[in-house]
């Protein structure tokens, strides 16, 4: 179903197809560990029956109606303390091939994909460190495109939001370019970009909203570090919180 694709430099060009697999990151890392893995091998399944999201959430995924599948790409030029630019490149690759199609895709932090309010994309990243250094990146993605109904209320599927069926294939190599063009420019080093570019797709950046900490508090978010964590002004005090340690209330 899924062939080498053929607007790309280097995603997709050795492509692992599974009709269903528990984790596509799973499979991934074990070709990655056990197998000499050209960079940008694109790992794919219509069916992902353990799929995982940020800090062990499960991914719904309804077989043959969306894509999930899993990028092996090898960043050695990021520094460790600077991993989460990784996530952003990816998470901005996902908005801008979704904002080329349809405006009012943004990216609620860290690197979820939301359209208003309800969530069509999530991305989970698992860094492979050898010897202190970045050696492999293993980037998972899941996109909601034309599945109906889903158990989570949030969610929601391209095919909702444009009133039609989406070619998977198609789509698949059209967001791929997409990254791959981010990927291409955190590479050569236009890192102001990739971050600039980051927060101005950020959901509530520089808007006044309600969080969930450890109590309601009302905020803005002003910056994203390195390190990934977000950077609030509460109370005209600024505080930084690492993931999962705030939520946004819609």
């Amino acid at each position: 179903m899924y062939k080498i694709l053929t607007k790309t430099l280097i995603v997709g060009k050795k492509v692992v197809y599974l009709p269903s697999c528990h984790s596509t990151n799973d499979i991934a890392r074990n070709l990655v560990k056990n197998a000499n893995v050209i960079e940008g091998t694109l790992v794919i399944t219509n069916d992902q029956t353990a799929g995982r999201g940020q800090m062990g959430n499960s991914w719904e995924s309804e077989p043959q109606k969306n894509l999930t599948f899993s990028l092996v790409l090898r960043p050695k030029f990021i520094r460790l303390d600077q991993q989460f630019q990784m996530t952003m490149c990816t998470s901005l690759g996902i908005v801008d091939y979704l904002n080329n199609i349809k405006q009012g895709f943004e990216v609620k932090w860290p690197n979820d994909i939301y359209f208003g309010t309800q969530k069509v994309a999530g991305i989970l990243i698992q860094n492979l460190v050898n010897r202190g250094s970045l050696e492999n990146s293993i980037i998972g993605v899941g996109l909601n495109v034309n599945q109906q109904e889903f158990s989570y209320s949030h969610a929601i599927s391209l095919s909702s939001i444009l009133g039609k069926e989406l070619s998977l294939p198609a789509v698949l190599e059209e967001l791929c370019h997409s990254i791959e063009r981010r990927y291409l420019q955190l590479k050569s080093g236009r890192t102001h970009r990739i971050k600039q570019d980051y927060l101005q797709n950020l959901l509530g950046f520089n808007h006044e909203r309600t969080f969930l900490g450890e109590t309601h508090f009302r905020g803005v978010i002003i910056a994203v570090l390195d390190s990934g964590h977000l950077i609030v002004n509460q109370d005209n005090e600024q505080r930084a919180y690492n993931f999962k340690e705030i939520q946004f209330q819609f």
